[in-house]
């Protein structure tokens, strides 16, 4: 009687420790979000609504698969790329817990023959539209900006010239500057500094101070738009960040690290040369493996303690 209650009790022991891995690796509930494209090897980028960098793959046997927290910052758009072919962007729709998404990107080849050279477009944001137009005031060339900021369109020497690019993204100014036709072999290259529609003020300065327990953490400061306005690193403990007390507020701050679950907590804007605390502790992620090797010792000990007896 006593060896079937220790056995009784081990598989209790198991089911407990079971259950607990299981619910250990869904970690939130996630969705796919499946890429198409007709370039293998080509490069996906996601991208959050903030124009964050979510993650990057490489488009296999046609596609590309990125599994998303429902619960997360939404991804709002994949920029593809590949060597040979023009960059291109599209949105896409964050899924529900289970489900998938598709969209398709079908990457369009950089014309082969005929004298040719090169416009490079050099931006500070992902994601930005760029149109090359041509004299007659109709756009030459479109193209999205890759993960460095940057497009390279190839530009027949002997086509109808181009005259100017405009580069243009949500929640930033439109930017047109004038260009000209590269020569044969040349690489013309333009550098545009986008501008914020919403810029930061200069004025009077406070300090929010975030604090943490893993060192090198990321530290986001979220405006009441929602974007990311201000960002700094935890070292030594903390993350000292200066913000313009004029400047649109922040109302959150956000602190991610791999290996822990991301952190959001509220804080509040300081006035003129104040210093405002706010802690936001990490908490390592679990390993569902430990839960099961857990379980496993238990139930030898339980089978060692039956054998005993």
């Amino acid at each position: 009687m006593k060896k079937i209650s220790y056995l009784f009790i081990a598989l209790i022991v198991l089911f407990l420790f079971a259950g607990a891995a299981s619910a250990e690796t869904v970690g939130g509930d996630k969705g796919v979000i499946q890429v198409n494209c007709d370039v293998n090897g080509a490069s996906a980028s996601l991208l959050s609504i903030n124009n964050d960098l979510i993650e990057t793959k490489a488009i296999t046997n046609g596609m590309a698969e990125f599994y998303v927290y429902t619960t997360g910052t939404p991804a709002s758009q994949v920029i593809v790329s590949a060597d040979g072919y023009y960059t291109a962007s599209a949105p896409v729709t964050v899924p529900a817990a289970g489900e998938t998404t598709q969209v398709t990107i079908n990457l369009e080849a950089k014309p082969i023959g005929g004298d040719r050279g090169f416009l490079q477009v050099n931006t500070n944001i992902i994601g930005a539209k760029v149109d090359v137009m041509s004299i007659s005031g109709s756009v030459a060339e479109t193209g999205y900006t890759d993960i460095d900021g940057k497009i390279e369109f190839a530009i027949y020497t002997t086509g109808t010239p181009i005259s100017s690019v405009v580069v243009s993204a949500p929640g930033w100014v439109t930017q047109t500057v004038s260009v000209t036709v590269p020569e044969k072999g040349q690489t013309e290259t333009v550098n545009i500094e986008m501008v914020s529609t919403n810029p930061i003020i200069g004025g009077d300065q406070g300090v929010i101070s975030v604090t943490s327990n893993v060192e090198g953490a990321k530290v986001e400061l979220i405006s009441i738009s929602g974007g990311v306005g201000y960002t700094g690193t935890i070292s030594n403990g903390k993350a000292d960040i200066t913000v313009y007390t004029t400047g649109t507020p922040v109302n959150q701050a956000r602190v991610s690290a791999t290996g822990y679950q991301t952190a959001t907590i509220g804080v509040t804007m300081p006035t003129k040369g104040e210093t405002l605390t706010f802690n936001a502790p990490l908490t390592a992620t679990s390993s569902p493996m430990g839960f099961a090797l857990i379980g496993l010792l238990g139930v030898i000990g339980i089978i060692a303690l039956v054998r005993r007896d």
